[in-house]
């Protein structure tokens, strides 16, 4: 099949175009080397002015196919190898290409836009040049898949790498961090841009939303919310010997090591001076969900002045694995499956429950076909046995393995406990059944899917074809913040919406994701709150819809092309930008946004931070009455939130009046005054200690603050006899 470009043909007004021979370059808008524009192009669309010689019959002669008329505006097709020859013919006044590379491209701009960060960098916002990057501030990383030597992680110049510091917990090859017993730390430039954890693309996605520097880039389009930010990395340590990453996996296994690695990225940030916000896209639903967990505790302890804790909700909002029912003394059933059954010979699912607090609730496991017959059972365990109880039954020529481990009450909460791991071996032909019955517990439950492989599982009345909806009692989709990002009190927990649904990818085609959501509303997959102690989760929503980011090269997979909207060359290396969904994406955005508030002031506290995030977030018709569990406390907006973190320490947004303003602030080497006529400025530390004093005479003067300590400073400007008075931050 031959080659075509299409052309979209229009014209404005003969009168807009009165000489008919202008030379064959400037009947091309754009650009007037054809070729270049249509290189590797497919299709294109264009706007074209004919003229009164234009007609079916020479059309047709030059191999140009017409597909539609209006007035003098044609769409047209032909052969892109002879897309110079358009520009010679004479009944053709003007071309304006849109090829591919023109097209509406998907950009970070949009959420750039979406979350205003756009108003405090690179910009004029009242007048006032501002630039937050994240410079000064430490982003750090916990996650998987960090592709070493990817072009966002160097500084908009390729030259340097941002990352300072690498912890790869897995490694054994080399050297812990000093205080640790496991894992390699990489912390010259070359060890760690030599490094790749190939541990998937995850990780290398989510720095690039939160601190990337989209270098390589067009414009940098690309970048990060906190492009000039340091960046240390870790690489989480969640599989052992024998069990991968999993239910039970990340709970044997990853808790502690995330807490490491949040200590580990803090006490860095404290030994180099400077504030660190962490974020981690990771969650699991072992745990009582209620902020009491051990993990949730220690967050509780890391927290603090200039140390700021970001977590993912969870993705389970469209999935219902919660369960929960108030007992009093009745019995309700329940269906606990492994959601791609359909896909698998067997089934294996990990469940946890929890009833309220200094009460008890029994469990029994029961195995059934799809006629409800029983094929076989556990006994009503209780809570209060305080032990694991182990069956392995034979029925119907089968082995049905089933584990209950039961607390009788949870030192840190006084709430009973029953976690089950069951398995069966023919998904065609058994169902999974779950009884439980109390006199007084409320119980809530959480089915995590196969308990030792990535899945999910939900509660159901009805699986595939079959409806035991007269028996058993589905789940819902509340509650479904995960342990580890959405749960704790310490964590600013953020939920995923939709900047977007629509772009155009590399091979030029439209992805049309609009049917699952429209750009402004929560996506159906965003975990929701409450907590089990009636907290609103998430704190707030950021974009994580259809996201581009960079990704590792080295684990590109071929169904990733479809949603890669650029590829780049970078020391001798192709890489990605590929869109991703999740509240994984969405976190980062956040974790960003914080930094550059913590540039704006260091001495916020992590709770002041939640605070100024929730009392500036964007209220609109999508997100409705505010707090709730879907939006949070509403869109987070970078602008308010900046403003607000200044007027913390007492300073004016953008420290303006009539006569003088200064600018930026926080300030890092120059503070620039911008006023006429002669003026006197002293600068005092908060104590009323003078620190420097001199005249100066311009229109924008810049005064070197190089030599100052990190802090608020007040800066006196006497100017025609009238004192002006600010407070500026130096970073």
């Amino acid at each position: 099949m031959k080659n075509f470009v299409l052309f979209l043909v229009i014209i404005f007004a003969n009168s807009l175009f009165a000489q008919q021979n202008m030379s064959n370059s400037s009947k091309i808008a754009l650009n007037s080397d054809v070729d270049l524009l249509l290189s590797n192009q497919n299709t294109s669309h264009a706007l074209i002015l004919v003229n009164s010689l234009a007609n079916d019959s020479v059309c047709a002669a030059n191999h140009i196919i017409v597909n539609s008329k209006l007035g003098n505006i044609w769409s047209i097709q032909f052969n892109s190898n002879n897309a110079n020859s358009l520009s010679k013919l004479s009944f053709i006044s003007y071309i304006e290409l849109a090829t591919k590379t023109t097209a509406t491209r998907l950009k970070n701009d949009i959420e750039r836009t979406f979350t205003k960060v756009d108003k405090v960098q690179n910009g004029l916002t009242n007048g006032l040049p501002l630039n937050y990057t994240g410079k000064g501030v430490v982003v750090g990383i916990v996650d998987i898949g960090f592709q070493g030597n990817n072009p966002t992680f160097f500084d908009n110049q390729g030259k340097n790498t941002r990352v300072v510091k690498l912890w790869e917990q897995s490694n054994k090859n080399g050297t812990p961090p000093n205080g640790y017993s496991y894992g390699t730390e990489y912390k010259d430039s070359t060890s760690i841009i030599n490094s790749n954890d190939k541990d998937g693309s995850h990780g290398t996605h989510v720095v690039g939303i939160a601190a990337g520097s989209g270098f390589s880039t067009p414009n940098f389009q690309y970048r990060g919310m906190a492009p000039q930010a340091d960046i240390v990395l870790v690489s989480i340590k969640y599989a052992n010997d024998t069990l991968g990453g999993s239910a039970l996996g990340d709970y044997i296994v990853a808790n502690p090591t995330i807490i490491d690695a949040y200590k580990y990225i803090f006490d860095y940030a404290q030994s180099v001076g400077k504030p660190a916000v962490i974020n981690l896209s990771w969650g699991m639903h072992t745990g009582p969900h209620d902020g009491t967990s051990l993990f949730d505790k220690a967050t509780e302890q890391l927290i603090g002045k200039g140390k700021v804790l970001v977590g993912a909700n969870g993705n389970d909002g469209d999935n219902p694995m919660h369960w929960n029912y108030a007992f009093n003394s009745d019995t309700a059933k329940t269906l606990a499956i492994e959601n791609n059954r359909q896909n698998r010979i067997s089934e294996n699912i990990y469940t946890d429950f929890w009833g309220s607090k200094n009460t008890s609730f029994k469990l029994k496991v029961s195995i059934i076909d799809t006629n409800m017959n029983l094929i076989a059972e556990t006994p009503f365990v209780s809570s209060l046995s305080n032990t694991s109880n182990n069956f392995n039954i034979l029925a119907d020529s089968n082995n049905f393995k089933i584990s209950l481990t039961c607390a009788n009450s949870n030192a840190l909460n006084q709430k009973p406990n029953i976690t089950i791991m069951a398995n069966q071996p023919n998904t065609k032909k058994y169902i999974i059944s779950l009884s439980i019955t109390s006199s007084n517990s409320i119980v809530h439950g959480w089915n995590s899917g196969a308990a030792k492989t990535w899945t999910s599982g939900s509660f159901r009345n009805k699986v595939g074809k079959f409806d035991f909806s007269n028996t058993y009692t589905a789940g819902n989709t509340d509650y479904t913040n995960s342990e580890n990002g959405g749960t704790s009190t310490a964590v600013i927990s953020v939920g995923a919406l939709a900047a977007r649904s629509a772009y155009i990818n590399v091979k030029g085609k439209l992805q049309n994701d609009s049917s699952y959501v429209l750009p402004g509303n929560i996506t159906k997959f965003s975990s929701k709150g409450p907590t089990a102690d009636g907290r609103i989760k998430p704190d707030i929503s950021a974009p994580g819809f259809d996201v581009p980011s960079a990704i590792n090269n080295t684990q590109f997979e071929s169904w990733m092309l479809d949603r890669t909207v650029l590829k780049t060359a970078f020391r001798g290396d192709t890489n990605y930008w590929t869109t991703f969904n999740g509240t994984s994406m969405a976190s980062p955005h956040v974790c960003g946004i914080v930094a550059l508030i913590l540039q704006a002031n260091p001495n916020l506290t992590a709770l002041q931070i939640r605070t100024i995030l929730n009392t500036t977030a964007t209220i609109n018709s999508n997100t409705g009455s505010v707090p709730n569990n879907q939006y949070g406390y509403g869109i987070i907006n970078a602008y308010e939130a900046i403003k607000s973190a200044l007027q913390y320490a007492g300073i004016n947004a953008f420290n303006k009046n009539q006569n003088v303003v200064i600018f930026p602030n926080p300030a890092n080497s120059f503070l620039n005054i911008q006023t006429d006529g002669l003026y006197i400025f002293t600068i005092y530390s908060t104590d009323g200690k003078e620190i420097s004093t001199n005249s100066l005479e311009n229109l924008n003067n810049s005064i070197n603050i190089d030599g100052l300590l990190k802090g608020i400073y007040i800066i006196k400007i006497l100017k025609d006899n009238q004192l002006y008075v600010f407070k500026f931050i130096k970073y």
